[in-house]
Order: C-alpha cells, then sequence, then structure tokens
C-alpha cells in the first residue's frame, strides 16, 4: 500500500475539502437522513401524544415538521423530540468516528476502506468516543460539588474556618484545574471522534488525550481548528450553490414549455405537498426552489422562521403563510406523482449533501489535525504505526508461514525416511 507523505504543518489542513468528497459525504449524508427520520418521527409521535389527529399533522407539517420543541406542550412530547435531538448527535457523531477512520485508512494507503467499513469500526469502538468527554464531564461536576458541599457546611461558625478558610489555598488551583478541564471537554466534543479513530485509544486514553493536546499544543491546537472551520463553512457555501446550479439548470431544460412545460409543475407540485414546510431554514428553502421554474419562488436567506414574501406566496399549504399559490396549480397524473415523490426524495437528499459535505471536512480536517499534533506531541508517525487490523494481517501472515514451514520440514523429513528405507 502507498502511505500518504503529509507536511505535518498546517498545508496538510487543505486536503480536507478534497477529501471530503465521495466516501466521507457519503457517510455524513446517511447520518443526516437518520437523524431527519428519527426527527419526523418523534415529532409526528409527540404531536399525535398530544391529541393531534395525523391528518391535521400532515396538512400543516407535511414531511418537514419545523420548531418541533414549540409544537410540543406537555412534557411527554418534549421527552420524544428531545429523544430525536439526542438520537441525531450521536448518530451524526458516530458518522464523524467513521470518516476518521476512512481517513487515516486512506493516509496509510488504504484506499479500498468503503464508507460501510468505517460505520462497522466506529458501532464496535463507539463506547470511548462518548464516554472519553464525559469523563471529562463527570471529573467537572464531581468537583463542583464538591465545593458546594464545603461552601454548604462553611455556613457556620468555626466550620467556616475548616471548610472555607483553611482549605482556600486549594480551592484556587483546584479552580483552575477545573477551567482547564472545561477547555479539554470543548476539545474532547470535536476531537474524540479522531482521538479514538485515529490512534485506537480507549476511554482513558481518549480523556487524556484531550488534556494533552491542550496542553502540549494549546497553539497549533486553536490555529488548525479555526482553519478547518473556515474551509468548510466556505466549502460548504460553494458545494450550495453548485447543488442550486444544477437545480437551476434542471428548471431551464425540464421546464421549457417546448420540454415538459406543465408536466414538469405538476411533478414539482407532488415536492411542494411533500416537503411543504422546508423554508424554515436559513439557505436551505427547497419549498423555494422546487417552483422555482414557475417564478414564484426565491431562496431564503433570512434567519430562522423567516421566509421572503415572495416565498410566502407558495403551496396554501407551507408554512411559509398559507397565502394564495402563484403557481398554476396542476393536477397530476399518477404516473407524475410517482415521478414527484422520486424527484422530491432525491432534491431533499441533494440539499442534505451540503451539511454533509460541511460535517465531512469538519471530520476529516480534525483526523488530519490530530495526526499532525500528534506527530508534535509526541514524535510519533500515526500513519505508520500498525492498527489493529494491520497487526491481525500480520499475524495471520506469520501463522501461515509457520503453517507452510512446518508443512516443508514434515515433507523434508519423510523424503530423508524414504532415502533410508531405500
Amino acid at each position: 500500500m502507498l502511505e500518504t507523505q503529509l507536511y505535518f504543518n498546517l498545508k496538510d489542513l487543505f486536503q480536507a475539502p478534497r477529501l471530503a468528497l465521495g466516501r466521507r459525504t457519503l457517510v455524513m449524508l446517511e447520518a443526516i437522513f437518520a437523524s431527519y427520520l428519527a426527527y419526523v418521527t418523534m415529532t409526528y409521535v409527540a404531536l399525535l401524544i398530544e391529541g393531534n389527529s395525523l391528518g391535521s399533522i400532515w396538512n400543516n407539517f407535511h414531511l418537514m415538521p419545523t420548531l418541533s420543541f414549540y409544537l410540543a406542550t406537555s412534557a411527554v412530547g418534549q421527552v420524544f423530540i428531545a429523544l430525536a435531538y439526542a438520537f441525531s448527535i450521536i448518530v451524526i457523531w458516530l458518522g464523524m468516528t467513521a470518516v476518521a477512520k476512512i481517513t487515516i485508512k486512506e493516509y496509510k494507503g488504504d484506499l479500498f476502506y468503503s464508507s460501510r467499513d468505517g460505520w462497522n469500526w466506529a458501532m464496535k469502538n463507539w463506547f470511548p468516543v462518548f464516554f472519553g468527554p464525559l469523563s471529562i464531564a463527570i471529573v467537572i461536576g464531581f468537583f463542583v460539588a464538591l465545593a458546594a458541599v464545603f461552601g454548604w457546611l462553611a455556613q457556620w461558625p468555626v466550620l467556616d474556618i475548616i471548610f472555607f478558610g483553611l482549605l482556600f489555598v486549594i480551592f484556587m488551583p483546584t479552580a483552575l484545574f477545573l477551567v482547564f478541564s472545561a477547555l479539554a471537554l470543548t476539545t474532547g466534543l470535536f476531537m474524540s471522534p479522531s482521538i479514538v479513530a485515529c490512534a485506537e485509544e480507549d476511554t482513558m486514553g481518549a480523556m487524556f488525550g484531550s488534556y494533552t493536546l491542550l496542553w502540549n499544543q494549546p497553539v497549533r491546537l486553536i490555529t488548525y481548528t479555526l482553519i478547518i472551520v473556515v474551509t468548510a463553512f466556505i466549502g460548504y457555501h460553494l458545494f450550495f450553490l453548485l447543488i442550486i446550479s444544477a437545480f437551476n439548470l434542471i428548471d431551464m431544460v425540464f421546464g421549457h414549455e417546448w420540454v415538459m412545460g406543465n408536466a414538469y409543475l405538476a411533478v414539482k407540485q407532488v415536492g411542494l405537498d411533500l416537503f411543504g414546510g422546508f423554508c424554515f431554514l436559513p439557505y436551505f428553502d427547497i419549498h423555494a426552489h422546487l417552483c422555482h421554474g414557475a417564478g414564484a419562488c426565491e431562496p431564503i436567506l433570512g434567519g430562522l422562521g423567516g421566509c421572503s414574501p415572495v416565498a410566502a406566496a407558495c403551496a396554501p399549504t407551507s408554512g411559509c403563510g398559507g397565502c394564495a399559490s402563484a403557481m398554476p396549480m396542476i393536477s397530476p397524473t399518477v404516473t407524475q406523482t410517482i415521478s414527484g415523490v422520486f424527484v422530491a426524495i432525491i432534491s431533499l437528499l441533494a440539499y442534505f449533501a451540503v451539511p454533509a459535505y460541511a460535517l465531512a471536512t469538519l471530520a476529516t480536517g480534525f483526523a488530519t489535525s490530530f495526526i499532525v499534533l500528534t506527530k508534535h506531541k509526541d514524535d510519533q508517525d500515526l500513519i505508520k504505526r500498525k492498527d489493529a487490523d494491520e497487526r491481525a494481517e500480520a499475524e495471520a501472515a506469520e501463522e501461515e508461514e509457520a503453517e507452510e514451514g512446518s508443512t516443508e520440514s514434515e515433507a523434508s523429513e519423510t523424503d530423508i525416511s524414504d532415502d533410508k528405507e531405500e
């Protein structure tokens, strides 16, 4: 296998936008789509528990319910919504772990390490990814609770001398340690997937890896992180412009009256019916772009919950305002309905690919950053160090050689015995 030769400086980080395309974006797209399915399912369940009918939920939100924490008013409903958000965080974190593993494998020269292999590895090694940062949070919580107990005891005379006056000499260094631990926790939140995937660390290794990175390489850690975030931000917007350009090209060709004409509008109307409330996300108005060909809508560049006045004129059932539709209402045929469902789902995945690419860029950049920082911190090249798979392959090769050697020795002994008999 041909290993990737890194410079072990910030120049290596600029490979992340290029490497993020392909398998890594696919991994994060799967994570985002799984989060979307959990979000829609849990939101529908929460609204059904609160007494809403399935028909009313569909008429109001379709397949894109928005701001579900505000929609669910009961405690049970909000629990379901919280579970949906928790699942989204977990699956995206696992996706970033899979991307980090794919990255280190590609640097090692294994170009055939697939997205499925990355997911399988992440699912088998999920524990240290989450419990590394959680261990830091537990340490912080323990010392804060202990300090609160000492403070409560210090309310009474004499005890205040013992539990506050005399012990204050250790409170200040402990407080400094807790501040540093909070910074280490922040480091672990975005570096833990890379620490576990690239160095194959356990929970304690993931925990102390966050501390050592922050302690030994603070300037490089901050600088590299800023570079990665900026490149992901730029890549996000460039990829978004490419997606919008692709949709506009499709509108221009298929929406022409000499090509599909009204049939194209009928197909897009099905998409409006499925995702009528998707205009709440900034930069992601799929509702507006679905009817862009009719000139009724335009992209939304506002904040959360805002819709452009033109977009508000779209389908009556949308979350954009419920105004009369400026797009000609065309009743689709059965085949047009089927086509519209496929087009809407693929369009949704296309829009999800934009944040998926940004997350893949972040995960790839963090993995590269960890490899470079480990070289500076420990003078250890993680690319050349054998991982568990390579050690298993080496052991298997040694066993095969030993078996072949024993077979050859047995054959030679047999030949010698035959010669003696002759």
